[in-house]
């Protein structure tokens, strides 16, 4: 049963891809700030995302829209061009959705086919 707070998606730490509110959870994935692509994640309202650390080279999770879904409501992002790496800055893009979403899947193997 869907909430009445919607979900957050956001990076923490160096490895962990947090869900927060109608899809809660987490994904352990090290390693993609070293990596051409980082993880796919794959909603059940149609959205496409891409997660992937070292946003500008520095400690932050970027978040990536590939395919806007009905329930995305948008992400916001961290600017790394004011980023100072202070204890009070935030370290993740954030992805917020409406309530409804039922579950999100992930794959690190990915590409995409035109």
């Amino acid at each position: 049963m869907a909430s009445d707070k919607g979900t957050k998606v956001y990076g923490c730490s160096d490895d962990l891809i947090e869900f927060d509110g109608d899809v809660s959870g987490e994904v352990n994935h090290y390693g993609t700030d070293d990596e051409k692509q980082g993880m796919l994640l794959i909603f059940s309202d149609g959205t496409l995302l891409e997660a992937k650390y070292g946003k500008g080279g520095e400690g932050v999770w970027a978040i990536t829209l590939l395919r806007r879904g009905d329930l995305l409501i948008g992400i916001e992002q961290v600017d790394i061009s004011t980023y100072t790496d202070g204890p009070d800055e935030p370290n993740s893009d954030v992805a917020t959705f409406k309530p409804g979403l039922t579950w999100c899947r992930e794959a690190t193997n990915w590409r995409k086919v035109s």
